[in-house]
């Protein structure tokens, strides 16, 4: 599952199933229709994204003579986002993306392993949304990845309640995954295949507060059981040496988020501010605050700007210098993730809206985005994209 030859497959294999879904809605005849319901099968549009990504920094997981050894990283990331409908009560939503990533993590592994040097990756992530009245909505979710080391998949499904004329909703959904991936020590020793499986339930609701006023919220829980660790990563020990992590074997994560959304008819504005709070057994917690505004240009462009902080204070178990006389079994990590830290994200955004403007059905956007972290660490992002509506 972790060999090149597995994230080819995997990858051509997600091709041939876009491919074959497209060519499927296009021959859909009469016969189909009859036995789907309504029109039946149809496109309804194409999107394909491509994101481009630049990562630099040193984390102490990736030790390097007792300093902080690089965390460089480029990424390049095309999707292809499809929108299908079965019939006027169901619909999907099927997305491909694929990254190909450079020189993640060389200080690590790579004196003995490639794994990290140049990786390929791909995920088949299949949404549907089926309407079973005017009030009840069912949501479904597949998703299978694949890459070098690691592979898994994922299973989902949830529920929408529309209530008081749509001026509210409530819904709950769960997910189960399990990844299968290489265990590898901090020198790049393969120790067989590990695995480790995630099960989360979610509930929200949304209130129309006034005709242009809109707060919504969110309580998910997460629970992760078997190796959690990252294999290749790092602990530093006092006298020059480094160690494997130890973590344990179960992790329960929470989050509680909550967001205003308001319209200004005026400007033909929207400003939303949104809270986020986190917590784990491994005795991180975190906040942050985001800020977003949207201002239409002319009535088939808009821009959007974003500016999330981010602030947590680590993991109880967290070190950059392991002292001497600790036992096999101690719970110990260096991962700068898991490290005290603040961030800033900066996010600006123009996008055209379909069947608007001078573009007819086709749809542009394009995005900048600029992450910095308080422990050594910046991302620039550039995303292009193009869509149509068929």
């Amino acid at each position: 599952m972790a060999s090149p030859q597995a994230v080819g497959v995997a990858v051509r294999t997600s091709l041939v199933c876009a491919i074959a879904l497209i060519a499927r809605l296009a021959s859909a005849d009469s016969g189909d229709r009859e036995i789907l319901g309504g029109e039946g099968w149809r496109l309804e549009s194409l999107e394909l994204r491509t994101m481009y990504l630049d990562q630099d920094g040193r984390g102490f997981q990736s030790v390097d003579d007792g300093t902080p050894g690089k965390e460089t990283m480029f990424i390049v990331q095309p999707s292809l986002l499809i929108n299908a409908r079965q019939n006027e009560r169901v619909s999907h939503a099927l997305t491909l993306p694929f990254d190909a990533i450079t020189a993640a993590s060389p200080d690590a592994v790579d004196a003995t392993s490639s794994a990290s040097r140049f990786n390929i990756a791909g995920d088949f992530d299949l949404r549907t949304t089926i309407k079973l009245d005017d009030d009840d909505t069912l949501t479904t979710r597949f998703v299978a990845h694949a890459e070098e080391w690691i592979g898994g998949g994922t299973i989902g499904a949830g529920w929408i309640r529309s209530l008081a004329d749509d001026n509210a909703t409530v819904s709950v959904n769960g997910t189960f995954g399990v990844d299968v991936f290489d265990d590898r020590n901090h020198l790049g020793d393969f120790l067989g295949k590990t695995a480790r499986a995630t099960g989360s339930v979610h509930a929200g609701a949304s209130q129309l507060l006034s005709p242009t006023t809109v707060i919504d919220g969110s309580y998910g829980a997460t629970y992760q059981r078997g190796n959690l660790r990252t294999g290749w990563n790092a602990v530093p020990v006092e006298g020059g040496i480094v160690e494997d992590e130890v973590f344990p074997d179960g992790r329960l994560r929470q989050v509680l988020s909550l967001r205003v959304s308001q319209r200004v008819p005026v400007t033909r504005s929207t400003a939303k501010l949104a809270y986020r709070g986190y917590v784990d057994s491994f005795g991180l917690h975190a906040n942050s605050i985001e800020a977003s505004v949207y201002q239409y240009i002319v009535n088939w462009l808009y821009v959007r700007g974003s500016y999330r902080f981010y602030d947590q204070n680590g993991v109880e178990f967290y070190t950059e210098s392991m002292p001497l006389g600790f036992d096999d079994s101690t719970l110990r990590t260096a991962d700068s993730d898991l490290a005290p830290l603040s961030s800033h994200q900066y996010t600006v955004s123009l996008k055209t809206v379909r069947e608007r403007g001078p573009l007819k059905k086709w749809s542009l956007s394009a995005e900048l985005f600029r992450y910095t972290r308080s422990n050594d660490l910046a991302i620039t992002a550039v995303s292009l994209g193009v869509g149509r509506v068929l």
